[in-house]
């Protein structure tokens, strides 16, 4: 089969089935009725129904997870990827939940993380069965829920159903990523100490939400007699930030702007969780308060860990990273820090726990794990991994070996499970950013390489 000819034949199809992904507003919210929110379980059923309506066999599990599969076999080729996506936040330029393509752009929130992908592979399983193509497994989509808050729905998916023997997501990047870091959430709770004699006092502080995303804003309301105009402003002007000021009579309103990109790449973002820190070290909140906001900040600041003594790197995946991703604090003092990290494949993660409970015993708080995934590792020389790679490289006249990364991916949910794509080294990477979008070209490459992969696997 020509599976570059065929990969052009579907790309109408493929847009009008990824707008019906996009169009629906799949972010978790509370609900007595869905395991994740009303929208996330439309999500769920749009795709089921996308899979019905071109006669594949399908099932719903629980409003957690559902699968989309063909052909026939003992073993199980499994292709995970998720439907719900990360809170749009503000500055788009186009509606994030009205699919828009622009010079062959397609925009929407979760067009490359991770619904376009999702589709990419979708529309290359579709490909097969209209050409005809019977495989000797059982090529299985399985879509998840819960991916960007705490896999507690693909965690369900497989406590019910049957496990793929190995399997790839379509939820990073090419050519396939063999090694995946390990990923911490985190939250530290501590009393702010209050000082009677302070000249500014903290009312609440409230930043940021989701640890797997550096937190573009962060505002806070203070209490002070004197006038903060001036010296705010200095600051921003000083840092080179954006920001505004509002007077409530004897209160502030303080917003301080920053960048958002995936906590996996920090470094890339501009946190401003952080940079309010910073101005709020400086102004007389107590001696006290003061110290243990300056212990926070000069922990955090650093996105290699080297403000708690925990940086470190491995040449197999590369350098620790650290996200402040939240931070509140109330009027009663009361402070919670909320952080994502994300280790080494070859670190002991356990020594690195241990040095984070020691700095949370010098704020006299309490250190808990929200959700911790170990790190994933499979040799380059795998048979799986090989394959994968070889499918690559000739699709895309490459070279390329097996790499690693910081992100987690569904990946880890299978025995034998690597990332692969669907973006390419000259992808934009706009996950979790506004205005997020996936080149159209690229979705189509990567039908073509998820087609060759399938195909390969299960011929």
């Amino acid at each position: 089969m020509n599976f570059k000819n065929l990969s052009e034949q579907y790309q109408e199809e493929f847009l009008k089935k990824a707008s019906r992904l996009l169009s629906i507003q799949s972010v978790y919210e509370e609900s007595e009725t869905y395991p994740y929110g009303e929208a996330i379980d439309q999500a769920l059923q749009e795709m089921l129904s996308i899979g019905k309506e071109d006669g594949f066999a399908t099932k719903n599990v629980d409003g957690q997870a559902g699968h989309i599969e063909y052909g026939e076999g003992e073993e199980i080729l499994g292709i995970l990827g998720h439907l719900d996506v990360v809170p749009a936040g503000n500055g788009w330029s186009t509606p994030p939940f009205e699919p828009t393509v622009i010079d062959g752009k397609l925009y929407g929130r979760g067009a490359q993380d991770d619904k376009g992908p999702v589709m990419a592979a979708y529309i290359a399983m579709k490909l097969l069965k209209d050409q005809g193509f019977k495989p000797n497994k059982r090529v299985r989509l399985i879509v998840g829920t819960d991916e960007e808050r705490d896999w507690q729905g693909i965690e369900h998916y497989f406590a019910k159903e049957e496990m793929p023997k190995f399997g790839f997501t379509p939820d990073a990047s090419f050519p396939v990523i063999h090694a995946e870091k390990g990923l911490l959430d985190a939250y530290i709770t501590c009393t702010l100490p209050n000082d009677e004699k302070a000249l500014v006092t903290i009312q609440n502080l409230k930043a940021g939400g989701r640890l797997n995303m550096v937190p573009d804003e962060a505002t806070t309301v203070l209490i002070s007699d004197y006038n903060l105009y001036e010296g705010f402003d200095q600051f921003l002007k000083e840092k080179q930030l954006d920001g505004h000021i509002e007077n409530l009579g004897n209160q502030y309103k303080l917003t301080i702007e920053g960048h958002s990109v995936h906590a996996s790449t920090p470094e890339q973002g501009s946190n401003a969780i952080t940079s309010l820190l910073s101005y709020l070290c400086t102004l007389p909140t107590g001696e006290s308060c003061q110290k243990t906001l300056t212990e926070i900040k000069e922990a955090f600041e650093s996105t290699d860990g080297s403000g708690m003594k925990i940086d470190q790197s491995d040449q197999d995946s590369g350098a620790l990273t650290l996200n402040l991703g939240s931070l509140q604090i109330t009027k009663e003092q009361s402070c919670q820090v909320g952080f994502n990290l994300r280790y080494p494949v070859t670190s002991n993660h356990e020594e690195i726990i241990q040095k984070l409970e020691h700095f949370a015993e010098q704020l006299n708080g309490e250190f808990k794990i929200y959700d911790h995934l170990q790190a994933l590792y499979l040799e380059k020389d795998h048979p799986f991994i090989q394959t994968l790679l070889r499918v690559y490289n000739d699709v895309t006249g490459e070279e390329a070996t097996a790499k690693s990364m910081g992100g987690a991916t569904y990946a880890r949910s299978l025995e034998a499970g690597v990332a692969y794509g669907a973006l390419f080294n000259h992808s934009p990477d706009t996950a979790h950013q506004k205005d997020e979008h996936v080149l159209l070209s690229d979705m189509k490459k990567a039908i073509e390489i998820y087609a060759t992969a399938i195909y390969e696997l299960t011929k």
